[in-house]
């Protein structure tokens, strides 16, 4: 009875965006998601067929197709995933790859660079081709991988402790963030950073300094950064003021919201901006394979209708909670819901409310 209740309530949802022109969903600070998640693709177990993942430890949301691009680490493969219908079976677009941990896909959709952690390097996989091309120079302990504007590839070099800046214009690198082989918690030295997210719209990167545990902001050519979530001492711990762990962050850059993976808490916290403490808005009642836990998440998305998509690692799965009430966080706090457009995609929508309907009936 529950199930159907909470098949209506999308129908609630379908029904109300039917009648707005929406291009995307714009979260509020103070959003709420349904905490019991939804396998969309994966299991509990380890397998390698098409509608199965083992281990993996990225994804990627090209947004303009919505495909969703998965780091599948054990299968050595990556796996894409059609969010626009029901269907939970993979096309594997790039194969017989060691040592994957992310990838990011260029807005043209024909070219995706994936970090390769154990073979110390980027390799740039034209669509189609049969094999990689290494670009830049070694990025030893390569975790992860990111393009701005103008294809300049960005690599968390963890074994070195500091993010590199490659340019294919001078096919050189250089240093952008921490100190090469120097690890530490003062403000210019990181600890085996791992994900890096870049701000484009006011030149910040945001890094998930793992060992450290703890996010730190870096303005663009700064020598230091600053701690923005998390510890500043370099301690770990599992209360609202404290991480352990972070492998991946990502920034809401309309409110500034800062969306962390916890992995070694085994949740998802929120930091708002100037806050001393984290909130969590999935996982955190210890690791399992329950639909209400995670075990080692490692990246998550979000798509544009505000739900969220958690990569469960060592659940070999891909969890989606559901965006469930994303009103302003007050009646004084000026807030657009919505990005306008002259057009909404009705398909898209529909196809989430019947791929969601067809796991809960």
């Amino acid at each position: 009875m529950l199930k159907k209740i909470t098949f209506l309530f999308y129908i609630q949802v379908l029904v109300l965006y039917s009648f707005l022109s929406v291009e995307a969903i714009n979260l509020s600070p103070c959003a709420k998601w349904n905490t019991t998640g939804i396998t969309i693709f994966g299991s509990n177990s380890k397998g390698n067929g098409s509608n199965e993942l083992s281990l993996p430890q990225g994804m990627f949301l090209h947004e303009k197709t919505n495909m969703l691009y998965v780091v599948d680490t054990d299968n050595r493969r990556i796996q894409m995933f059609s969010l626009n219908q029901t269907s939970t079976t993979g096309i594997t677009v790039a194969s017989n790859i060691n040592s994957m941990y992310a990838v990011y896909v260029d807005d043209d959709e024909m070219t995706m660079y994936i970090a390769l952690r154990f073979e110390n390097r980027v390799e740039k996989w034209i669509k189609g081709a049969l094999e990689g091309e290494q670009i830049g120079n070694q990025c030893k302990q390569c975790r992860n991988v990111w393009l701005d504007k103008d294809k300049n590839v960005y690599m968390t070099e963890s074994g070195t402790h500091s993010i590199l800046k490659w340019s294919p214009k001078t096919n050189t690198s250089i240093t952008i963030s921490g100190r090469i082989d120097e690890q530490g918690h003062t403000t210019d030295r990181l600890y085996f950073p791992t994900h890096v997210y870049f701000n484009q719209a006011n030149d910040v990167w945001y890094i998930a300094d793992t060992l450290n545990h703890r996010i730190q902001k870096w303005n663009n050519n700064s020598k230091e950064g600053i701690t923005v979530a998390g510890s500043k001492d370099g301690v770990g711990g599992d209360n609202a003021a404290s991480l352990a762990n972070p492998l991946y962050v990502w920034v809401d850059e309309q409110s500034s919201v800062i969306y962390i993976v916890d992995s070694d808490n085994d949740r998802v916290q929120r930091w708002l901006p100037n806050e001393l403490f984290g909130s969590t808005i999935v996982g955190g009642t210890g690791a399992g394979s329950k639909s209400n836990q995670l075990k080692q998440p490692t990246s998550l998305v979000f798509d544009k209708l505000g739900n969220l998509y958690v990569c469960d690692s060592k659940n070999h799965r891909i969890q989606m909670y559901a965006l469930i009430d994303n009103q302003p966080c007050s009646k004084n706090h000026s807030y657009s819901l919505f990005t306008k457009t002259n057009n909404i995609n009705i398909v898209i929508l529909l196809s989430w409310i019947i791929s969601i309907g067809s796991r809960l009936i």
